[in-house]
């Protein structure tokens, strides 16, 4: 009896407890923490050092809130120079390279919160040996690592140095190939087939070697793995500048900041197939037809030609479509003279977007630094332009006609200048500075990065495995 009473007792206490679990409440789900995450980004400046050169570095913080920058430079010897500063909202920065610096060095510029853009700068001296070289200013902006294929063109070996430089920003090392257009043969040399760019390192390549006396010259440089960013350096008798490198697209436009003697613009077809090619000329009151441009051009081909003069040397932009086949890139170079001195500068064609932003160094008292906005879309476009120059930040807004352009006064003197251009359509943006005096003359022009506005995005946490997840919150 006892023993069956116990029995009863044990069924009893168990069916109890199993029912207590069924109707008891869940346990309270553990929440996922939710933060936003900072917006972030990797520059790139291929030729921030050169022997016997000043360097300088500017940054412009465009975004609603600060961002912290880090700045990896090559050093002379031992391990990465490493340069830290924080940027405020609506903010500049400007820097010269530490005195350690490798004397051929460049730049991977980290940033975390905000959004930077950043230009770096060379003044080199004047050589009289081996050959006579002009010295001058040079500028370009830094870039963020580009598609397979990133393009140099405007460059020459006639009378000039030509070096093309390679940077790697990743942290895997990069295979890469180059292939040259030269006065519109193709060369792939042995030598630039399947070369290693180490993870942050700089290559040159002397483009004489490969295409001597070329007029015109062009380099492709297609990334077999991993990504580049290419960058040119030219030197003549008559200044230097820094070729950015480019990325091919089917509308290019090519914004001359001078016009007339002087002044050319190329245009060279990236591919294996013929370009069908529309081309106008747009300055501040009219557009035209380019006179005597083909209606297509064969692969690998370019076109070279002087800039006519728009009246008192201003400005001048071409707007180039590409109806079918390959896609093209583009260049404009002009020479500016005062005071007895001249010095060059160049302009890489761009695709038209309708958010923009750049920063320029401005070095001397007289300079006048000065921005371009093309408008090539067929309805006129309304722009509003945000100018943070050393006095603190200054807006505008203007409506740019139909296929006409815009050249706005952005600042007068010494310091540093950013512009965000934004737009109700596509435009194009170049800045420029320009000065000349007793002591010499400096030119220089970049066009902006194209960007879009960040979203926020949600950081979730999951606290099972630790692992966040990004949600877009558009």
């Amino acid at each position: 009896m006892r023993l069956r009473l116990a029995i009863v007792l044990m069924l009893l206490l168990a069916g109890g407890t199993i029912a207590v679990d069924r109707v008891s409440p869940a346990k309270p789900a553990r929440l996922s923490t939710v933060s936003l995450a900072p917006d972030a980004g990797l520059l790139t400046c291929p030729y921030l050092t050169e022997p016997n050169a000043r360097a300088y570095l500017q940054l412009a913080n465009i975004g609603a809130g600060p961002s912290s920058v880090r700045v990896t430079i090559g050093a002379a010897n031992g391990p990465p120079i490493v340069v830290t500063t924080s940027v405020p909202a609506s903010g500049t920065s400007s820097m010269g390279i530490p005195a350690g610096a490798a004397s051929r060095a460049g730049a991977a510029i980290e940033f975390s919160g905000g959004e930077v853009v950043a230009t770096h700068m060379l003044f080199l001296p004047k050589t009289t040996t081996p050959i006579a070289r002009a010295g001058g200013a040079a500028a370009a902006p830094c870039a963020r690592a580009g598609g397979e294929d990133v393009v140099v063109t405007g460059a020459t070996t006639l009378g000039s140095d030509a070096t093309l430089a390679l940077f790697n920003p990743g942290a895997a090392d990069a295979d890469v190939s180059v292939s040259l257009i030269a006065d519109g043969r193709v060369f792939q040399p042995f030598r630039l087939s399947r070369r290693v760019i180490q993870s942050r390192t700089r290559e040159d390549f002397r483009l004489g070697d490969y295409a001597f006396n070329a007029r015109t010259l062009t380099a492709i440089v297609h990334a077999n793995a991993g990504r580049v960013v290419a960058e040119g350096l030219i030197r003549s008798a008559t200044g230097v500048e820094l070729l950015p490198g480019q990325i091919p697209a089917n509308e290019v436009v090519a914004i001359a900041g001078q016009s007339g003697a002087g002044s050319t613009i190329g245009v060279t077809v990236i591919g294996n197939d013929d370009s069908g090619i529309d081309a106008r000329i747009l300055n501040a009151s009219s557009q035209i037809s380019v006179g005597g441009f083909p209606p297509s051009l064969p692969p690998e081909v370019g076109r070279f030609f002087a800039v006519p003069d728009q009246g008192s040397m201003a400005p001048a932009a071409y707007d180039f479509r590409v109806s079918v086949g390959s896609p093209i890139v583009a260049e404009t170079t002009w020479t500016s003279s005062g005071s007895g001195t001249e010095d060059v500068a160049s302009l890489p064609g761009v695709e038209p977007a309708s958010q923009w932003a750049a920063v320029i160094g401005a070095f001397q008292p007289g300079t006048v630094t000065r921005a371009v906005i093309v408008n090539p879309r067929g309805v006129p476009s309304t722009v509003h332009i945000t100018t943070i120059g050393p006095s603190g930040p200054t807006t505008q807004d203007l409506s740019i006609p139909s296929g006409r352009l815009a050249d706005v006064a952005i600042g007068k003197g010494a310091g540093t200048f950013a512009v965000v251009v934004n737009a109700d359509g596509p435009v194009a943006f170049g800045l420029r500075s320009v000065a000349f005096n007793a002591n010499g003359g400096v030119s220089v022009a970049i066009t902006g990065e194209a960007f879009t506005a960040p979203s926020s995005e949600a950081v979730v946490i999951d606290q099972r495995t630790g692992i966040p997840a990004t949600i877009s919150l558009r």
